[in-house]
């Protein structure tokens, strides 16, 4: 399936369906050659799917941070999550610099977004970075240290005759819930991490959802300041960039959909961010959780 947004280049046609087959085929197992002398010999070559399963269970027993990208990020020290294990999101990595760490995994699912940060995805240093297969198009290469992953995409039938659901298995599909925050949790589930603490995940939009539908919004001078507000960091786009202005309820819905799976499961799930709209999962103060470290 092409999933290229509207805004992808005509004259990149040709480059981003090559990049979607070569995705498509490292995605699963295949057969290869080694540069055996004097004659090549085949050999089984894992692909990310494979990949993927290896992570089941890798972080059991320890604890796992999802980081959002809200506004509230800019009201919190986060340097004591430098030793912690941690999912991020799309454009966090721009604040890998200024936080003196980078998360160990970094996820992109969103297609606009993918297109934006296309370009630079294969020069961040640091996480194992995760993208939607279907996001391929967008993505420069190489593609050393990033796995796709096989994301559902959520059409209509997806949101209302099928329902939001909650993969049990990360390495073979990966359900959407309207936020890239989702995904992340089913990857913290896969890992094994137990409990599971949220920072930055506000799902507070501020005026950009008083002032415009859920949908995409081209980012233009009368809506820059708006936008601004709504992430940590007022550079997170720019004026001509894309956003998703997004549907709240349905980020509600997965999120209380994410609460019943894991709580069936034994998994502890907590909001550690500071304000905020988010109240599906208990809240815990962030710093009490590193106080005995002190």
């Amino acid at each position: 399936m092409i999933a290229w947004s509207k805004r992808f280049p005509r004259w990149k046609y040709a480059l981003g369906y090559a990049r979607l087959l070569s995705a498509r085929k490292r995605f699963f197992d295949r057969i290869g050659l080694s540069p055996a002398f004097p004659w090549p010999r085949p050999r089984k070559v894992l692909g990310d799917q494979a990949r993927l399963a290896a992570l089941r269970g890798s972080a059991a027993g320890k604890r796992a941070f999802i980081i959002g990208n809200g506004p509230s990020l800019g009201r919190m020290d986060l340097s004591p999550l430098r030793d912690e294990l941690t999912i991020g999101t799309n454009g966090l990595y721009k604040s890998f610099s200024d936080w003196g760490f980078s998360t160990d995994y970094l996820l992109f699912e969103d297609i606009e977004q993918t297109e934006i940060h296309g370009q630079h995805i294969r020069d961040i240093q640091g996480p194992q970075k995760i993208a939607a297969l279907y996001n391929a198009h967008a993505i420069a290469r190489p593609w050393s240290d990033l796995t796709f992953m096989n994301c559902r995409l959520a059409d209509e039938a997806y949101w209302n005759e099928i329902g939001i659901q909650f993969s049990p298995d990360f390495a073979q599909t990966v359900y959407l819930g309207s936020s890239v925050v989702y995904i992340a949790l089913q990857l913290a589930f896969h890992l094994g991490a137990n409990p599971i603490y949220l920072v930055g995940v506000d799902l507070d939009y501020g005026q950009l959802s008083e002032h415009f539908p859920p949908g995409k919004l081209e980012i233009t001078e009368d809506n820059y300041p708006v936008v601004q507000r709504a992430h940590f960091n007022p550079d997170y786009y720019k004026i001509g960039d894309v956003i998703g202005v997004p549907n709240s309820q349905l980020q509600m819905q997965a999120m209380t959909v994410a609460h019943d799976f894991l709580t069936d499961r034994g998994v502890e799930v907590y909001n550690a961010g500071v304000g905020g709209a988010l109240e599906v999962f208990d809240r815990v103060d962030f710093n009490s959780l590193f106080a005995s470290r002190d």
